[in-house]
């Protein structure tokens, strides 16, 4: 059962694999944001705002979800799209639920319910693009959307990405955000930072919650 899971998540990121050796020594780009507090594992940040593409997918699991959705947008960074033109890949990948199926996100216990539901996969775009300058993607199924400067708590982890490490840091991240004077105001989302050729114990993950000061006037 594992290795099958690992296939699934492995196996669509072939290209992207490729893709990132030949710059294997180019840090990638992320999403710019500013530290407001840390502790650990854990931060709160301010992001700016950003553009993401973005495929929604029918899935069981969280696992099935990110491999489902990875295979579309690599495709549409790598040139599938109307002037067939590549964007850089960014750092995280994100993950988390669509609609109301499930009351959980991306990682985490609902999330993981045997229900399973409709998730929303991410692909964040380099920041000199703009809505006007994007290339439009020839899948329906990808749009691209503009998503406002935001507040987050986020936990980091590493050594594999598991259930039960995505239950601890969603723990972990609540805790943090409450003894902060935060207040969550979203769901869980997951986040995947490394490359498949990164070997698995030393890949980044996050489990972040939107939040805003629980004293907001």
């Amino acid at each position: 059962m594992i290795a099958t899971v690992l296939k699934r998540l492995v196996l669509p990121a072939l290209a992207l694999m490729l893709a990132a050796c030949a710059h294997a020594e180019e840090p990638t780009p992320m999403p710019a944001f500013t530290v407001i507090a840390e502790d650990g594992a854990a931060e709160i940040r301010a992001y700016a705002p950003m553009i993401v593409a973005e495929v929604t997918v029918e899935a069981p699991s969280l696992a099935e979800a990110a491999s489902a959705g990875f295979r579309p947008l690599a495709n549409y960074i790598f040139g599938g799209n109307a002037p067939r033109q590549k964007i850089a890949m960014t750092s995280p990948v994100t993950a988390a639920p669509k609609g109301q199926k499930i009351a959980m996100t991306a990682p985490v216990t609902a999330a993981e319910s045997a229900e399973g539901g409709s998730y929303a996969v991410h692909f964040i775009m380099p920041a000199e693009w703009t809505m006007d300058t994007l290339p439009a993607p020839t899948n329906p199924d990808i749009r691209l959307v503009p998503l406002p400067g935001r507040t987050v708590a986020a936990y980091r982890y590493t050594g594999g990405d598991t259930p039960k490490k995505r239950e601890k840091a969603e723990t972990e991240v609540r805790a943090f955000a409450n003894a902060r004077g935060y207040t969550v105001t979203g769901e869980p989302e997951w986040a995947g930072y490394d490359a498949p050729f990164v070997p698995f114990f030393l890949r980044r993950y996050e489990i972040m919650l939107a939040v805003e000061p629980a004293n907001k006037e």
